[in-house]
């Protein structure tokens, strides 16, 4: 006679391997009993001639619309959305200059301090680069340098392409204060001025009217007008393109400075000491011996 136990564990096994068909009737090991319900499954099945099909046409309208008539617009392209022409923000200048002023194709100005302060006025309604404002390029130059002389008749000529912004140079040497206010170091250096406030410097070692241009348009989107030319004129003036030599006070002055400063701090040395001792004594014993042979 078998255990209780092992009947409950053949009646859970049967339970397990027993399916159902639509008509409520147990079929074992789960096969289907009907011919007709086997049909009505595998009619709801996609065979792989049908799924290889759908694949082949989801690929070929891939490829139409990435090589057809619809085809996306490029990133630098112009877009027209509800009859306004808009264009992608990677595309935008730097700064936005203003336009069609009334001083507009002056020659290059050479500005003092007072000046300067006057061209650099901000304007309070003015918040970001993306409003339109004045613009205003700035050669730091001087009169010395041989490099600012070269690249005066070229930035002479830049007033002539960019006769919508304004065109001053300044002489480092003469108005120290704004070398240490905008960071020059050197000379000759080109700054981009928006309402005021410096925008970008000029940090290319070949200064030609072409990359002159080149930093304008790249910041402000602003192309030069007409051809880049430098005439015979351009060599006079305003800004100087002869080399003078000058005497530099300040220079001097930082001399003078530095060796007193040096004489000072090496009095209060060792060194000094051990100097003013051994001269002390050799004069000593030269005096005894002096009063010795007498």
């Amino acid at each position: 006679m078998m255990p209780k136990s092992f009947n409950i564990l053949c009646l859970l096994v049967a339970i397990q391997c027993t399916t159902y068909n639509e008509e409520g009737m147990a079929t074992p090991n789960g096969e289907i009993a009907s011919d007709e319900t086997s049909n009505e499954v595998d009619s709801h099945l996609p065979s792989a001639d049908v799924e290889d099909v759908s694949v082949n046409k989801f690929i070929d309208e891939l490829h139409t619309t990435a090589h057809g008539e619809q085809q996306p617009f490029p990133v630098t392209s112009l877009q027209q959305e509800g009859g306004n022409l808009t264009t992608n923000a990677t595309n935008l200048p730097d700064v936005s200059c203003t336009v069609g002023r009334e001083a507009v194709g002056q020659p290059v100005e050479l500005v003092n301090s007072t000046r300067l302060l006057n061209l650099l006025v901000t304007e309070p309604n003015v918040t970001n680069r993306r409003s339109t404002a004045d613009c205003v390029a700035l050669l730091f130059y001087a009169r010395y340098c041989p490099f600012s002389s070269m690249a005066a008749p070229h930035f002479n000529a830049l007033s002539r392409a960019f006769p919508d912004i304004k065109m001053a140079a300044v002489d480092a040497m003469k108005h120290h204060s704004f070398n240490t206010q905008y960071g020059i170091v050197g000379v000759p250096t080109m700054m981009l001025f928006h309402n005021g406030r410096p925008a970008a410097k000029f940090n290319d070692s070949e200064y030609t009217l072409e990359m002159f241009s080149r930093f304008i348009t790249k910041y402000t989107g602003i192309e030069p007008q007409g051809k880049l030319f430098v005439t015979s004129a351009d060599f006079g003036g305003p800004v100087p393109s002869v080399l003078v030599k000058e005497n530099d006070y300040c220079l001097a002055l930082s001399w003078i400075f530095i060796l007193v400063c040096g004489i000072y701090f090496f009095s209060k040395s060792t060194c000094w000491r051990w100097i003013v001792e051994t001269v002390q004594n050799t004069w000593t014993e030269a005096e005894a011996q002096h009063e010795h042979v007498e």
